[in-house]
């Protein structure tokens, strides 16, 4: 059992209403039928209305919405027993008074059926590896839209969402997805041994920031996370919360320096440009 949950929290968990939770939290990557849910990339899989469970047709698999969330959805199993027990996130701090207590949850928008071709196409080009791009993909915390192709950067407790806009022409769209955590955040990792995080102001500055690691040969097990905003403070308090050792990524500029002068007690790292995207783009220009 994780020191981050209880005993009577996973009980909770394991006995939970999961057709009506993902309904509530995820419907848009379900189909309806009957009184059953499938997931629209896996229509093997049955959510039974009334059922704490589900089953895999396709192998005989069968799990409690635990492991339902942790197999199949990406979650850790801290943030599914947090989820579906009532409780907020992994980084979850009961006394923070940044948290959010709205009663709203926000309403992610649907994924696009078929393959992500907006969304490979626009961070391709803002330098970031297919691999990467794929892996964060398979993680369930990255996907296209349908409505708009927005690329949507998710986080694993499903209580975050940061959007960019994947057309060239205009401004370039950026911004949260509305009735989200005040405090909230996306991050990813590539080690379950990560103790360090690295805060940047976006999730393509987090991307690109791991990225660089891994072209200077810095693999170390690290949280890349993005907070949507130098002025996001009460997602800094939270994190700070936090048992993680914490370095400041936010950008090169007078926004990035504010934020460096209200949290001095953080270590930080400078981009050479203003952010770690323009850095990533500069060095593959030089290197090619």
């Amino acid at each position: 059992m994780s020191s981050n949950v209880s005993h009577e929290q996973i009980k909770l968990a394991r006995k939970s209403d999961l057709y009506a939770f993902l309904i509530k939290y995820h419907n848009c990557i379900f189909t309806h039928e009957g009184s059953s849910l499938r997931p629209k990339d896996n229509h093997s899989i049955s959510i039974r209305k009334g059922y704490c469970g589900y089953k895999d047709f396709s192998n005989g698999e069968t799990g409690n919405p635990i492991e339902y969330l942790t197999r199949h959805m990406g979650y850790t199993f801290v943030a599914a027993v947090q989820a579906l027990a009532g409780e907020s996130t992994a980084f979850h701090t009961p006394d923070s008074p940044q948290a959010d207590v709205s009663n709203i949850p926000p309403q992610f928008p649907c994924l696009i059926n078929g393959k992500y071709k907006n969304l490979f196409a626009f961070l391709i080009n803002r330098g970031i590896a297919a691999e990467t791009i794929q892996m964060l993909v398979d993680h369930e915390i990255l996907y296209q839209e349908k409505k708009r192709n927005n690329v949507v950067f998710i986080n694993a407790e499903r209580d975050f969402a940061e959007l960019r806009g994947t057309y060239t022409y205009g401004k370039p769209f950026h911004g949260i997805v509305p009735n989200c955590r005040n405090d909230g955040f996306w991050w990813f990792r590539i080690s379950k041994t990560a103790c360090k995080a690295y805060i940047c102001e976006a999730a393509i500055d987090a991307i690109s920031l791991f990225e660089l690691h891994r072209l200077w040969g810095k693999n170390e097990p690290a949280y890349y996370i993005s907070i949507a905003g130098a002025a996001k403070q009460p997602a800094i308090s939270r994190l700070k919360g936090s048992t993680l050792s914490l370095i400041l990524a936010v950008d090169n500029d007078a926004a990035g320096q504010q934020c460096r002068d209200k949290n001095p007690d953080l270590e930080y790292i400078l981009p050479e440009h203003k952010d770690w995207n323009e850095d990533l783009q500069a060095l593959q220009e030089y290197t090619h």
